[in-house]
């Protein structure tokens, strides 16, 4: 299969496009909310495994520690999170107080909202589609993060 000569024709840069323009959207439709798209992802990871360290954050996201910790303070800051003696073992675990759950939950809807939006405008049967190949990406592309030793 040959490779497209130009590169607005490449897959990665579509997919960088892509996300970039969806960057902006996410944001835009948090716009009146104190969240990032980084922290309302955040959010959802601390949410969903509560006691999580950003060590193990940083493990299964494509994201730095660095990058992890700053956006962590940043939630902290804002009484969305608290950092607690882990239960696990040693370190510090992450939970989302009673303020970032309400604000996880309006995030979520603000989300949910540009999410159908893009599944309109898409069609229900495109929209599955597309859903199915970048989940068959991502696959992949984790897999070779793997292999070069990246992830």
């Amino acid at each position: 299969m040959g490779i497209p000569e130009k590169d607005p024709d490449r897959l990665s840069h579509l997919l960088w496009e892509v996300g970039a323009r969806n960057s902006l959207l996410a944001e835009a439709a948090l716009s009146r909310t104190p969240l990032t798209p980084s922290a309302a992802g955040m959010l959802d990871t601390i949410s969903d495994d509560p006691g999580i360290s950003i060590a193990e954050i940083s493990r299964r996201t494509p994201v730095s520690p660095q990058a992890v910790s700053q956006v962590v303070n940043r939630l902290e800051g804002l009484g969305f999170v608290e950092r607690r003696s882990s239960e696990r073992g040693r370190g510090v675990a992450l939970y989302v107080t009673e303020v970032g759950e309400k604000a996880h939950r309006d995030a979520d809807k603000r989300r949910v909202a540009y999410e159908q939006e893009l599944a309109d405008a898409l069609g229900p049967r495109r929209y599955k589609e597309l859903l199915k190949l970048l989940r068959e990406a991502q696959s992949v592309v984790i897999g070779m993060e793997r292999g070069r030793g990246l992830g």
